[in-house]
């Protein structure tokens, strides 16, 4: 072993005698040892070597860490923007891949370089991989195309550019670079202990919320054959009065067929909450979320809602009853049940976390050339449609639970079924957001109207096609939005929002075996009270139907926009200064 003395040198200045002496002894193969064993410990050492690297002062250790720091960084980073809004369980796959990314990187340089270069190197193409979307977003609204790839493209030959520089810099120099390593390391280090720090602050001083005990009536099913009951949210989806008024779509052939395989379509309904997670929520749990947790109007953190959606009443009873639990993804978190009896999904695909970090990098352009994020959440609704009507799984009755996110924001379906183009990136942006990351009111407008010509027509149909396959044991189908469109809405600004627009929502019940006409004015909130009275024999009191608008960042400051003497003035006590769209 030729290395073994210039190693031995290198620990002895490095670490001291000892060390030296101690390693010198560990990589000396015991005689009796296979030639296997010997060749192991001989890879080993060779692998310590190629990890301790060249020293240059008595006692001085030289560790390369910042490539590992650079490549955590964004991952933690955007996590931390949205601490109070995510579990930490989003982070766990696209850090590890991360680092285990730039590990294999180190590696592999490290055959050829010395450890100082290896990891400038990958800290430098870490730093260009995490920045490109970001820079190609810069160029959004300028008239720059690169091979026909669009805005994000544009940026291609500035970031191989880029590269291509910096390894040639650290190629072709005679330096050893430690004193580099030793910023980037600090640098490396400063970073990442920020974004901690932020992370435990926010779980350090999240929202400490109490669950206001709600009204509890053991169920009394009054049918001995409990129906399936299928909740269908079509995210989005305006009151026809709205799309014909400012989509100019006409849907009213789509509602005759509803009447006519025996939907009651609430003309009048509004929703309660203008956000999702608030809207299912308050569904879920049949009353307002006001009524269910002591929140501070000021807090941010969206996580206790997350809870009352994520453990909510309606299953809970529901499966009391003997219902099996059965839930399609959705691409969108807050509405994800993986805990369900039966999940279903089209395969493994990115999660809006993942979607949202695969954006600021080159891998959104490489699946532009494959298979994009466009079309994985195509193929998932796709899979939603086409599933829908045969549901199988698990025994009956069946709670069959789907958040189908159309015609809402990413549009990626024309009028016909089409692929729209994919010219800015993917993101679940919607009303000002959806402007602030370079749409416009008009191409909102018309991708909205296409969009949900083709939703309304494969949703038709798959509801069609349940009740055929259903005819002899009929099921309670609720085909309800979450909320409006959002052309108009701001997410910060009531007065400049059309809260008609926002609130007014598609409503359709399909109750067998009962002919009571529904109140058309019916909100979402009042839903499962009116089916549990029907079918399981509960006596919930109806609610007051009353819409909320609540600002982005602040989620429990509820404004009533029921009542028109409330709409001024516009309260001026909330920070409305925070305008980040990481999410809706």
């Amino acid at each position: 072993m030729t290395q073994g003395p210039v190693f031995e040198k290198r620990a002895l200045r490095r670490f001291g005698p000892g060390f030296a002496e101690g390693v010198a002894t560990c990589c000396k193969p015991p005689p009796r040892l296979s030639f296997v064993t010997n060749r192991g410990v001989r890879t080993t050492c060779n692998a310590i070597r190629r990890v301790v690297g060249p020293g240059d002062e008595p006692g001085s250790v030289k560790l390369v860490l910042h490539p590992f720091f650079f490549a955590g960084f964004p991952v933690l980073f955007l996590y931390a923007r949205n601490a109070t809004q995510l579990s930490f369980a989003v982070v766990w796959l696209p850090l590890v891949v991360t680092l285990a990314t730039a590990g294999a990187l180190l590696l592999l340089l490290r055959w050829r370089l010395d450890a100082a270069k290896s990891g400038v190197l990958v800290t430098w193409a870490a730093l260009l991989f995490f920045s490109y979307g970001h820079a190609a977003r810069a160029f959004r609204n300028r008239d720059i195309d690169f091979l026909n790839l669009g805005v994000d493209g544009a940026t291609l030959p500035l970031w191989f550019l880029l590269l291509s520089i910096g390894t040639i810099l650290v190629l072709r120099t005679r330096r050893e670079l430690w004193s580099v390593t030793r910023v980037l390391n600090i640098v490396g280090v400063t970073l990442v202990g920020l974004q901690i720090a932020t992370v435990a602050y926010a779980h350090v001083t999240r929202q400490r919320t109490a669950s206001r005990e709600a009204e509890t009536v053991a169920a009394r099913p009054l049918l001995a054959d409990l129906p399936d009951i299928y909740f269908i949210v079509l995210d989005g989806y305006g009151r026809a009065d709205v799309l014909q008024r400012i989509y100019g779509l006409n849907n009213s052939r789509f509602l005759a067929t509803l009447r006519e395989l025996g939907f009651q379509v609430l003309e009048e309904s509004r929703s309660n909450y203008c956000q999702t997670l608030l809207s299912l929520a308050a569904t879920m749990n049949l009353d307002y979320i006001q009524h269910l947790l002591d929140v501070d109007p000021t807090s941010k953190d969206k996580r206790p809602a997350a809870r009352l959606l994520r453990d909510n009443r309606l299953v809970e009873q529901l499966k009391g009853l003997g219902y099996t639990f059965v839930a399609f993804e959705s691409g969108y978190e807050y509405t994800e049940f993986p805990g369900a009896d039966h999940y279903l999904q089209p395969g493994r695909s990115l999660s809006e976390f993942e979607n949202i970090l695969v954006a600021t990098t080159p891998l959104a352009l490489a699946m532009r050339l494959g298979k994009s994020q466009y079309d994985l959440h195509r193929e998932r609704l796709d899979f939603i449609l086409s599933k829908l009507p045969n549901v199988t799984e698990g025994r009956s009755p069946r709670f069959v639970f789907v958040h189908l996110v159309a015609p809402h924001p990413p549009f990626v379906f024309g009028p016909k079924g089409e692929p729209v183009s994919r010219q800015r990136s993917f993101d679940f942006s919607d009303g000002s957001f959806y402007y602030q990351t370079g749409g416009t009111r008009g191409e909102y407008v018309g991708k909205f109207r296409n969009q949900t010509i083709y939703i309304t027509s494969r949703v038709e149909e798959s509801v069609r096609q349940l009740l055929a396959r259903t005819a002899d044991d009929p099921p309670v189908v609720v085909l309800q939005s979450d909320h409006g469109p959002g052309s108009q809405l701001d997410w910060f600004n009531l007065p400049k929002t059309n809260h008609l627009e926002r609130f007014g929502i598609l409503n359709a019940i399909h109750m067998p075996g009962h002919s009571t006409q529904i109140d058309a004015r019916l909100s979402p909130v009042n839903t499962f009270r009116l089916l549990l009275n029907a079918y399981c024999g509960e006596t919930l009191k109806p609610l007051e139907d009353r819409s909320y608008f609540t600002v982005f960042t602040r989620p429990y400051y509820y404004y009533d926009v029921t009542r028109p003497d409330s709409l001024s003035p516009w309260p001026g006590d909330i920070d409305l200064r925070i305008r980040t769209p990481p999410r809706r």
